[in-house]
């Protein structure tokens, strides 16, 4: 007789999708990874010496995406462990490129965008800048009318001191600064301001830009749920700042990377720097292909640097800095980075959560 193991077996790398019953009913989750009846536990876990854990159902028909690979840090909920447990993130097969070998370059429109499959779009920004006015002009990138369901994003050019800038009183905003110096004050509090840095604005908050004269700030706005375009207000008030004040601000920090096998990726502003609406991250993917996958939030994604395409079932377009890719939740994608010193992005996704996670 074999002896009782701790080890729990991978049933799959990939989470399990699934809809789960009415809120308040308990399901078991199989930690030992060895029930027939995956995710859930079958009893096969006896001496094992791994217990099943509970999850209760918060809300009617609630879909999750729960750990196949049992290595999860928060169980049974999928946290992206999964893509640690080879040395390479996950690629495209042969078989996959070989079925799309011949799929040709989807070509830009008038309007600079490249539609693809399910709503998914590349959109290579124009420059068609909007006059706000009170220092600030305006591209609108992402929005209802481009079949958006969740965030809206907006390329903003601030100059010298700015009037205000409010989102409403409903949405969550995170900033990108892509270029300039100088100041950002975010409902009155002053954050420096500097490329690679992400800044969380609160629902009904005010942001002012205090740009360097030697030249405007680039920013990048996106806005969590999807709400009506920022307008320009008058400044309230600085209330006096609280024990858990939120996170204002975060820049890139190399050290600060999470690894994803030979990928990395850094939580700008998040859930644990206190965003409840929205993620942003800066990601850094080597030359490959990833492996055709899905996420169940809606994402926005700012390409840094490198070049190659962006693949849907039966599309492709091609990518290089400067250009925003749109994602509906749960549509199948795969980003190829083409240049060999890699490729860097911003991405910016609803609802809040770790970029690491996908089925």
């Amino acid at each position: 007789m074999s002896e009782p193991s701790a080890t729990p077996l991978i049933a799959r790398k990939k989470p399990y999708l699934v809809r789960l019953p009415k809120a308040g009913r308990t399901v078991w989750w199989c930690a030992c990874g060895r029930s027939r009846k995956q995710p859930f536990c079958d009893g096969s876990h006896k001496g094992t010496g791994i217990e099943p854990v509970p999850y209760v159902v918060k809300v009617d028909g609630e879909e999750v995406l729960l750990c196949g690979c049992k290595h999860t840090r928060h169980p049974p909920l999928c946290d992206g462990s999964h893509n640690n447990l080879d040395d390479s993130y996950a690629e495209a097969s042969a078989d996959e490129i070989a079925a799309t070998a011949d799929i040709p370059v989807t070509p830009f429109d008038e309007n600079g965008k490249a539609v693809l499959d399910g709503g998914c779009f590349v959109l290579r920004p124009s420059g068609r800048w909007q006059d706000v006015k009170g220092g600030w002009r305006m591209e609108p990138l992402i929005t209802a009318a481009d079949g958006a369901r969740h965030l809206a994003q907006y390329r903003l050019l601030a100059t010298g001191e700015t009037a205000p800038l409010s989102f409403g009183r409903d949405s969550e905003v995170v900033l990108f600064a892509q270029a300039g110096a100088g100041e950002i004050r975010i409902a009155g509090r002053s954050c420096p301001l500097a490329p690679l840095t992400g800044y969380h604005v609160l629902p009904g908050e005010t942001v002012v830009v205090h740009a360097s004269p030697d030249g405007p700030a680039e920013l990048i706005a996106t806005q969590c749920p999807l709400g009506a375009p920022p307008i320009l207000v008058e400044e309230p008030p600085c209330a006096a700042p609280v024990q858990d004040e939120p996170l204002r601000w975060q820049h890139f920090d190399a050290s600060r990377r999470t690894r994803m096998a030979d990928r990395f990726y850094q939580v700008l502003i998040g859930p644990e720097t206190g965003s409840e609406q929205v993620t942003l991250f800066i990601g850094e993917i080597p030359r490959s292909r990833a492996a055709g996958h899905r996420h169940l939030y809606e994402e926005a994604i700012l390409i840094l640097s490198g070049s190659g395409y962006m693949w849907t079932q039966g599309a492709r377009a091609a990518v290089r800095p400067g250009d925003v890719i749109f994602l509906p939740a749960r549509q199948i994608h795969s980003l190829e980075c083409s240049d060999p010193a890699g490729m860097r992005l911003a991405g910016a996704f609803y609802p809040a959560g770790s970029p690491a996670i996908n089925y």
